[in-house]
């Protein structure tokens, strides 16, 4: 049983006055107009999405993030440029920025550049909304971060609306030294501001696949999670939530019935920002994953029409799995997009919706009932659920895993070895378990298990993402190799450590964030600061900005020789595990 002195500090400070304290700093801060808005003479882009839902068009939307902020904005102007050329135009934006736009400004130049620009002055802040009449939209390194109340500030001011990310509440930061109460605190200020500003359009996005979701098993458990964020956002603090979510779902069929079950719960007065087209069911074969994202987008587009949804769809380019997309890339999924929309109207009629909208009743009723589990197994455990902030910390504390086995509808697992069983299973734990057992299958044979390795090895990844990492563990446990997970979003000097007290064998990292190359020149000086030589394997996006570059740059050469193991698939930690047995 857990218990409240193990979850939440005694002297916590009252969420409920944090919040109050963000709605008055809410006085002080005039609300901007973007290009896009005044365009259309709306004061948000709330009222622009229910002006294109009433015209019926078919809102499209797509991310970026350059090297800076000159480099995105003069992307933004050949996107806009090139797209009327062709004889449409896209709706909005989200910027990709670098994970330092979470840190403060002291902090920026402790933490190592990743992918993505930074917006350092007012100059910058005000031009994101008025380069190109193409909304912005800011999500990821806002809100949830420890510097969620600045950001909060500068871009309400800029003219953006949409404002997040909520589901990004558990990320850790690089160079941040304060503790989850400090950071939920800053995050609860933040959410207090954008309830000052709900007459304003300001609405609180949240990407589930970029939270706590990622990591369910169950599709139940998705809708549940979005329930359970509007409690915190809407009911505990006044503002309102926007719910996005899909880059993790590659069944076209399925992703319509999360979609009807997500717009199903969205409140009149609410807007969801996006639903994101498939990024797992994209490969290497650019020209396959065209057919990908045409079916990807034409279900999100007729479901959206179904439930008469305000959001727009979110077509990744086909490059994403090789690098960070070109400004050109961009403009030729949109078109691919707005092909589609030209034809999607006429084809409703095709599409089984009693079947779909039977799966999203089943949604629906164990997204209700995980949300209750989950609200009442928190009450239990002494948290006060009208307390944002006590929510927030003790959720980030519970974790993901830990979350669903107690509060999930399915099947808990009945002993270490065994998972989680959903109700609707998400498609990425049916892949993890496709790619689990073709692994296995590898690795069983492998001679390295029947002897005694002597391997004590660490993995973390670098960033959030978990999917590779999990993989990664179970390739190791196949091989009966001792592990020490360290997690996500492990700092390099964190390696280290763990390296040093688990007298470790070896380092096996996953990364994704565009900085391989400086990531692993800072952990082998730590490592060398350790009186440590332990050897280092990574895998994942191993690429960089370079000058010159438009776009990040494969640096799997320089890694190598650096002594870097290169790995381009799971089951070649086998080699590294056999280049390291006693």
């Amino acid at each position: 049983m857990i218990i409240i002195d193990g979850l939440l500090p005694r002297d916590m400070p009252d969420g409920r006055q944090i919040a109050a304290e963000g709605r008055d700093l809410g006085r002080e801060i005039t609300v901007g107009v973007s290009a896009l808005c005044e365009m259309y003479q709306v004061r948000s882009e709330v009222e622009y999405k229910r002006k294109m839902r009433d015209q019926g068009r078919f809102m499209t939307a797509f991310n970026i993030g350059m090297k800076t902020w000159d480099d995105t904005a003069r992307a933004l102007e050949s996107i806009h440029t090139n797209c009327e050329q062709r004889g449409f135009r896209i709706d909005r934006y989200q910027m990709q920025l670098d994970r330092r736009m979470g840190l403060p400004e002291s902090l920026w130049n402790s933490a190592p550049k990743e992918t993505g620009p930074m917006l350092e002055n007012r100059e910058q802040w005000q031009s994101i909304a008025h380069v190109v009449p193409i909304q912005p939209h800011l999500g990821d390194m806002m809100i949830g971060s420890p510097a969620s109340v600045r950001n909060t500030a500068h871009a309400l001011e800029a003219g953006v609306s949409y404002i997040g990310n909520m589901s990004q509440f558990n990320w850790r930061y690089p160079a941040w030294l304060g503790d989850d109460v400090e950071q939920m605190a800053e995050m609860v200020k933040a959410l207090g501001l954008m309830a000052s500003k709900v007459d304003d359009g300001a609405m609180v996005h949240s990407y589930l696949d970029d939270g706590y979701p990622a990591q369910f098993k169950d599709f139940c458990s998705y809708i549940g999670w979005s329930m359970f964020e509007r409690h915190v956002v809407d009911h505990c603090i006044g503002a309102r939530v926007s719910i996005s979510y899909g880059g993790l779902t590659h069944n076209p069929a399925t992703k319509a019935a999360m979609i009807l079950a997500i717009e199903a719960l969205t409140p009149d007065d609410a807007c969801n920002a996006f639903f994101h087209s498939n990024t797992t069911g994209y490969s290497l074969d650019t020209d396959a994953n065209f057919g990908v994202v045409s079916l990807d987008d034409l279900y999100m587009m007729l479901a959206q029409q179904r439930a008469r949804s305000f959001a727009a769809t979110m077509s990744v380019p086909v490059t994403e799995p090789i690098r960070i997309p070109t400004w050109e890339e961009i403009v030729q999924v949109q078109t691919v997009a707005h092909r589609v929309a030209a034809e999607a109207q006429r084809l409703m009629d095709t599409v089984d919706w009693p079947g779909i909208e039977e799966n999203r009743d089943r949604l629906l009723d164990g997204g209700r009932r995980f949300f209750e589990n989950l609200m009442q197994g928190l009450d239990e455990l002494g948290i006060d659920t009208e307390d944002p902030l006590q929510l927030l910390v003790a959720v980030r504390r519970l974790g993901a895993p830990t979350i669903e086995n107690r509060f999930g509808v399915g099947s808990p697992p009945v002993d270490d070895t065994s998972l989680y069983q959903p109700e609707v299973a998400t498609d990425t734990f049916l892949d993890f378990l496709e790619r689990r057992n073709q692994v296995r299958g590898v690795l069983l044979n492998d001679p390295i298990r029947s002897t005694d390795s002597g391997c004590r090895v660490i993995v973390g990844s670098t960033d959030i993402h978990e999917y590779a990492l999990f993989l990664l563990i179970e390739a190791l446990r196949t091989l009966q190799v001792e592990t020490v997970v360290a997690g996500t979003s492990v700092d390099p000097n964190e390696f280290a450590d763990l390296a040093l007290e688990a007298n470790a064998s070896a380092i096996f990292i996953t990364t994704h964030n565009g900085m391989a190359l400086t990531y692993a020149k800072n952990l082998l000086d730590e490592l060398r600061d350790r009186g440590l030589s332990t050897p280092v394997a990574m895998g994942g996006t191993l690429n960089q900005d370079a000058p010159g570059e438009s776009a990040p740059v494969d640096v799997a050469e320089e890694l190598s020789t650096l002594g870097i193991r290169v790995c381009n698939q799971i089951t070649d930690v086998a080699d590294v595990v056999r280049g390291h047995t006693s």
